[in-house]
């Protein structure tokens, strides 16, 4: 595929993109790979074993949606930079991919998209993509995977959708003497978003600062909630906010040991509760 409007993106941020007719999984291949520059990008438009979170598959018809993964070396400017591996720093990054991919679908058009904590990026509540994150020795390797062409007959369940059935055009302006498509518009948009986050991720001192850029995005706070916890009977509760380390804190539950009645969620499967 030709990527007009992406490959100047990466040109103009530093990225190095790979475009793949066909791939198992992009996260899959980039965290098998022992070594990358930093801003390595893979994507493609079909993914024949794609994963999400809890090793969930995740299968598209081919060509109707992105998939692309974004490695983020642990130290890319030396010794000095900032620990990019560093626990309290990790939980932010799903989160910031999030947002920039929130930010690049608004940018074309699709005004309500929100993000669902931690990993999904909503429409009026229909899923339009998934964030998955995957650490490797030498740094994290970020995943998403956006529904771009797909009709409501090619929906994997009722609850998803994807940009064209939020009404953008599959191609666009011209660019080069051809004209866009849909996908290149949105992976270029997506990159660039993502790029500027990581950059201010990288220089905060404390990542923690970031917390109101995620939360103005962020549509689980204020609603009802349920998470699925492994091994663990649902947790019901009110989401409040995020903590320093970008979990989820959920007041009402003052029977998982916390005297205050507020619990700080790592991780779970959320669902919204006004959406059941």
């Amino acid at each position: 595929m030709h990527l007009p409007i992406s490959a100047r993106v990466c040109d103009e941020i530093g990225a190095t993109l790979i475009w793949r007719e066909a791939s198992a999984s992009t996260n899959s291949e980039l965290v098998s790979q022992a070594a990358h520059a930093d801003l390595t990008v893979l994507a493609t438009d079909t993914q024949t074993a794609g994963r999400g979170r809890l090793d969930r598959a995740w299968s598209t018809p081919p060509g109707t949606a992105l998939a692309v993964s974004v490695f983020l070396a642990q130290e890319p400017g030396g010794a000095d930079s900032a620990p990019a591996l560093d626990p309290r720093r990790l939980g932010w990054v799903p989160l910031l991919a999030g947002v920039a991919m929130v930010r690049a679908v608004r940018s074309l058009g699709v005004t309500g998209a929100g993000l669902k904590w931690p990993n999904d990026v909503l429409v009026d509540g229909r899923k339009l993509c998934g964030i998955l994150t995957e650490l490797t020795s030498t740094g994290v390797v970020v995943g998403a995977g956006l529904n771009v062409s797909m009709t409501a007959q090619q929906l994997p369940v009722p609850t998803a959708t994807s940009l064209v059935i939020e009404g953008l055009p599959e191609h666009g302006e011209l660019v080069d003497g051809e004209t866009s498509t849909l996908l290149d518009r949105a992976l270029a948009a997506y990159l660039r978003e993502l790029v500027q986050l990581v950059a201010r991720w990288r220089e905060a001192e404390h990542p923690a600062g970031l917390r109101p850029l995620v939360e103005q995005h962020l549509q689980t706070l204020g609603l009802a909630v349920r998470v699925d916890l492994p091994g663990q009977p649902p947790l019901r509760g009110m989401a409040v906010g995020l903590d320093d380390d970008g979990r989820l804190t959920v007041s009402g539950v003052p029977d998982r040991n916390a005297t205050s009645g507020v619990v700080a969620v790592a991780a779970g499967d959320v669902t919204h509760l006004r959406y059941e």
